[in-house]
C-alpha cells in the first residue's frame, strides 16, 4: 500500500493515468461514432432496399387487386355487354402483375407469409372470374338465340286455337321462372301438339335449338352465374383482408425502420455528447490538479531555491516537494519505466477491444443465420399446409372433369343415332357446340394436372433429403416426369409428350421420394433441352420423342 502511494504522489504517473484516459475516452468516442453510424447506414440501406420497396410494391399489389375485381364486378353488373376487355388475358395480366408486385414484397422476410396469402386469394379469384366469364359468354349466345326464336314467334300469324295455345306456351316458355314451370309447360306443349299444330310452331319449340332447350340452358346459366356471383364475393373479400394485412404489415415495417434508424442517431448523439463532456471535465481537473497546483507551483519553489543556490546560498536546505520527480531526480529512470509499462497496458486494452468486437459480429451473424434458417423450415411448414389445402379440390376437379369428359362422349354418341332427324343447320350448331365442350373439358383436365403438379411440387419445398419408404415407383416416375415437362413447356413453349414402358409388376419399394422425384424431373429437364435444341437445329421436320 505504501509503494502504491508513493508512485500515486509521483507526477510523472499521474500525468500519464489522465492521458489514458484522455485516450481511452477517446477511442471510446470513435468507436461509439463508428457503431452507431454501422446502425444507421444499415437500418438507412434497409429502407430504401427492403421497406420502401416493399412497401410500394404492397400498394401496387393492391390497385391490381382493385382492378381484378373491377373485372369480375363488370362481369356481374353487365352480362350482356362485350367481354372483350374483362377475358382471361387481361384477367392473366392483372395476375402477373400482382405476382410481380408480391416478389418486391419477399424482399422483406417478413411480408412473406402475406404476400402469399395475398397471392393465393388473388390466383382463386382471377379462376372465379374466368369461369363467370365463361358461363357469360355461353348466356349471352343463350340469350341471342331465345331472341331469335321471340323474333320468330312474334312473326307467326295463326287462325287456329290448337295453334294459338301452342304460340302462348312458347312466349311462357321463354319467360319462364324456374325448370319446374319450363317442365309444366312443355307437357302443355305436348298436349297441345297431340291434337295437331303448324309445323313451323313445332320446330320452334323441339331440338336443342328450340324454345324450351334454350331456356332450359339460360335457366342453368343463370344459377351457375349466381354460384359464381357468391363466390366471387367470398373470394374478393378474401382478397381484401389479405392485401390490407400485407399493406398494413409492410406500413408497419416500414414506420419500425424509420424509428429504429432516428432512436439509433438519437442515442449515438447523446452518448458521444456524454462522452464529449467527460473529456473536457477530466481534461480541466487534471490540468487544475496535477499541472497547476502539483507541478507549477512546485518547480516555482524549486527555481527559488536554486536561484538562491546560484547566488551563494548552500547551507539552507532544499524545500521539501514530495516523494515524485521533482523531489527525487534519481527516481527518472523508474518514471521511463512506468512509463512503458502504461503504454503497453494500453496496447493490451486495445487488442482485447478487437477481439471482442470480432467475437460479437461473429456472434451477430450466427444469430441471423439461425433466424434465417427458422424462417425457411417456417415456409416450408406453411408451402406444405397450402399444398395439402389446394390438392383435394383440384383432385375433385379433375376426377369430375375426366368423368364429364366420358360422359359427353357418351351423349354424343346418342345423339350420333338421331342426327338423320336433325337439320343441317342443327348438325352444324350440334358439331359446334360438341367442339367447343369437349376443348373446355380438355382444358380443364390438363390445367387440373397442371395445378396438381404444381402442387406436388410445393409439398417438396420444405423437404430436404428423407427417410426411404414404400412408394410405387411407376407412379412416381409417371409424375415426376410429366410434372418437368410441363414445366419446361409452361417456361419454354417447348411441348414434350413422353411416352412410358415401364414394369407393371415392380410395385411398391423403399424410396426417397422427394430426391428420387428431383432426380427424375431434372434429367427429363435436361431431356427435353436437348430435343429442343435438334428441334431448332432440325427445323419443323423434326417431332420429339421422350421414352422413359
Amino acid at each position: 500500500m505504501g509503494f502504491l502511494i508513493d508512485r500515486w504522489r509521483q507526477i510523472g504517473t499521474r500525468l500519464y493515468l489522465a492521458l489514458g484516459f484522455a485516450v481511452f475516452l477517446t477511442l471510446v468516442s470513435s468507436a461509439v461514432g463508428v457503431y452507431y453510424f454501422e446502425q444507421s447506414g444499415d437500418l438507412n440501406f434497409r429502407i430504401r432496399s427492403e421497406s420502401a420497396p416493399a412497401l410500394d410494391a404492397a400498394w401496387s399489389a393492391e390497385r391490381e387487386a382493385a382492378q381484378l375485381q373491377a373485372i369480375g364486378l363488370r362481369l356481374l353488373s353487365d352480362p350482356d355487354s362485350d367481354t372483350a376487355d374483362a377475358n382471361s388475358d387481361t384477367v392473366a395480366a392483372t395476375l402477373s402483375r400482382i405476382e410481380a408486385s408480391l416478389q418486391i414484397a419477399n424482399g422483406d422476410p417478413e411480408l412473406m407469409t402475406n404476400s402469399e396469402a395475398v397471392y393465393t386469394a388473388a390466383f382463386e379469384l382471377a379462376g372465379v372470374i374466368d369461369e363467370i366469364a365463361v358461363n357469360r359468354d355461353a348466356l349471352i349466345v343463350a340469350n341471342d338465340a331465345a331472341a331469335k326464336i321471340q323474333s320468330k314467334l312474334a312473326n307467326i300469324a295463326v287462325d287456329d286455337p290448337a295453334d294459338h295455345s301452342a304460340l302462348s306456351l312458347l312466349h311462357r316458355a321463354l319467360v319462364s321462372p324456374d325448370d319446374a314451370s319450363l317442365s309444366s309447360l312443355w307437357d302443355e306443349f305436348v298436349a297441345v301438339a297431340s291434337s295437331g299444330i303448324d309445323q313451323s310452331i313445332a320446330d320452334l319449340a323441339g331440338g336443342d335449338t328450340g324454345a324450351f332447350a334454350v331456356r332450359g340452358t339460360q335457366l342453368v346459366l343463370e344459377a351457375q352465374i349466381a354460384e359464381l356471383s357468391v363466390s366471387f364475393e367470398a373470394s374478393r373479400s378474401k382478397l381484401d383482408a389479405a392485401v390490407t394485412s400485407l399493406v398494413v404489415a409492410a406500413d408497419v415495417a416500414s414506420m419500425a425502420d424509420l424509428e429504429s434508424a432516428g432512436e439509433t442517431f438519437d442515442q449515438g448523439r447523446v452518448l458521444l455528447a456524454v462522452i464529449s463532456v467527460a473529456s473536457v471535465l477530466a481534461a480541466t481537473l487534471a490540468s487544475w490538479l496535477w499541472v497547476g497546483n502539483g507541478l507549477l507551483r512546485r518547480l516555482t519553489r524549486l527555481s527559488e531555491r536554486m536561484q538562491l543556490m546560484a547566488r551563494g546560498d548552500l547551507e539552507t536546505p532544499m524545500p521539501e516537494v514530495g516523494a515524485d520527480e521533482i523531489g527525487e531526480l534519481a527516481g527518472a529512470l523508474e518514471v521511463f519505466r512506468r512509463q512503458a509499462l502504461e503504454v503497453q497496458r494500453l496496447n493490451l486494452v486495445e487488442q482485447l477491444y478487437g477481439e471482442l468486437q470480432q467475437a460479437n459480429e461473429e456472434l451477430t451473424r450466427m444469430q441471423a443465420r439461425l433466424v434465417a434458417n427458422e424462417k425457411l423450415a417456417a415456409l416450408g411448414d406453411l408451402v406444405s399446409g397450402v399444398a395439402h389445402e389446394i390438392s383435394n379440390p383440384m383432385n375433385f376437379v379433375k376426377n369430375f372433369s375426366e368423368g364429364s369428359l366420358e360422359l359427353f362422349e357418351e351423349l354424343t354418341e346418342i345423339i350420333d343415332n338421331y342426327r338423320d332427324a336433325l337439320s343441317e343447320e342443327d348438325v352444324d350448331a350440334l358439331e359446334d357446340v360438341k367442339e367447343e365442350l369437349a376443348t373446355s373439358l380438355n382444358r380443364v383436365q390438363e390445367n387440373g394436372g397442371r395445378v396438381l403438379t404444381i402442387v406436388d411440387r410445393m409439398r417438396g419445398l420444405g423437404v430436404v433429403g428423407g427417410t426411404p419408404e414404400p412408394t410405387d415407383l411407376n407412379t412416381e416416375l409417371d409424375m415426376a416426369a410429366r410434372a418437368a415437362c410441363i414445366s419446361f413447356e409452361n417456361d419454354n413453349g417447348f411441348k414434350v409428350v413422353p411416352r412410358f414402358d415401364l414394369d407393371r409388376n415392380i410395385g411398391e419399394i423403399p424410396l426417397a421420394a422427394n430426391d428420387f422425384g428431383e432426380a427424375v424431373r431434372n434429367l427429363v429437364s435436361n431431356a427435353c433441352y436437348a430435343m429442343r435444341n435438334k428441334s431448332e437445329a432440325v427445323g419443323d421436320g423434326y417431332e420429339p420423342d421422350l421414352l422413359v
